[in-house]
């Protein structure tokens, strides 16, 4: 059994450095980190964390801050998606980890963090205008957000590009000769919501089509959906792209519930690609954007900040992918 770095550096024909680096959730290429990770596998190897963790000075505990009601966290299948690719990067790395809810004011939230021994946080950046984001980003304290502070330079964020995919659904509906395409946003105050309405405008614009009174704004969940379509539906919208899966589902039923028919009287796109979207009666048609991998890559990105804190801040854009399905091309599945 190969006990000590070097040696596992010689099984996997890398340097010493490398592995460590493998080990401290470092930046590495793919292919690289997979080779170490099946010599750890194959050797047993498992790492001292404590001396680890005394040598570096570190207590090995990160925070996963997710300032919403237990309620919305562990019902919304988003956050339990983000939750679980962040735990499972964090244990990769034998990393604890602890979680902070929406329990507590986000003033007295940020004081105990930066009054904690955590090494760093990973947060969910939702709201363009947090004080909780706000107060780490101006302390020294290590913090990766999930969502984007673009404004900000010293942020460190991993998010998608939310007006690009947007702006791609919408083209796609364009496409498919859809001239009343209506909007069902987010909460105007949060990233998502206002850059996919962006997106959506974007491409109707450029398309030269109406967008006046074809918005309507939601909360990103089933009962706003329904709510933002029966309205929509009375002003002879021809489709509607909607800002999440949640929300496309309950517009879908108040198509339904109208005598109409999706797609054939109204086209119906979402964003997520959620578990339960490809069931839907129809199936949706949706932006993938990895919410899992979103999780799995804000705690990577903590880590080699850990590692690396000299190395400037992080900015990582994951790839987004069109889904389509019955929801927009009737018969024709395409995923």
């Amino acid at each position: 059994m190969a006990r000590t770095l070097e040696e596992l550096a010689e099984l996997a024909q890398v340097s010493r450095s490398t592995v460590s680096r493998v080990l401290n959730g470092g930046s590495v290429k793919a292919e690289t980190r997979a080779r170490v990770l099946t010599v750890l596998e194959s050797t047993g190897y498992r790492p001292n964390v404590a001396a680890r963790n005394l040598a570096s000075g570190r207590s090995g505990v990160v925070g996963v801050v997710m300032h919403e009601t237990p309620g919305v966290l562990f019902h919304d299948p988003y956050f339990s998606l983000l939750f679980r690719g962040i735990g499972d990067a964090l244990a990769d790395q034998a990393v604890g980890m602890m979680l902070w809810l929406g329990n507590r004011t986000k003033e007295e939230t940020l004081s105990r963090i930066l009054r904690s021994h955590l090494d760093g946080v990973v947060v969910t950046a939702n709201n363009l205008s947090d004080s909780l984001v706000d107060g780490l980003l101006a302390s020294n304290f290590p913090a990766v957000l999930i969502g984007h502070r673009r404004a900000d330079r010293t942020a460190s964020y991993v998010d998608v590009d939310h007006v690009s995919a947007a702006d791609a659904m919408t083209s796609h509906l364009i496409g498919l000769g859809r001239a009343r395409i209506g909007h069902i946003s987010g909460p105007r105050w949060t990233v998502a919501g206002e850059d996919r309405h962006a997106g959506w405008l974007r491409a109707m614009r450029r398309a030269g089509l109406p967008t006046k009174g074809l918005a309507e704004e939601g909360d990103y969940t089933e009962a706003s959906g329904y709510a933002a379509a029966a309205s929509l539906i009375g002003k002879g919208v021809d489709a509607l792209f909607c800002a999440n899966d949640r929300t496309a589902a309950g517009a879908m039923e108040a198509i339904r519930h109208a005598g109409r028919r999706v797609p054939d009287d109204i086209a119906v796109a979402g964003f997520d690609d959620l578990e339960f979207a490809a069931r839907l009666d129809p199936p949706l048609t949706t932006v993938r954007q990895g919410v899992e991998d979103q999780g799995r890559e804000a705690a990577h990105t903590l880590l080699q900040l850990l590692t690396d804190p000299a190395g400037g801040p992080r900015r990582v854009l994951l790839p987004t992918e069109l889904v389509i399905r019955q929801s927009t091309v009737g018969g024709g599945l395409a995923s």
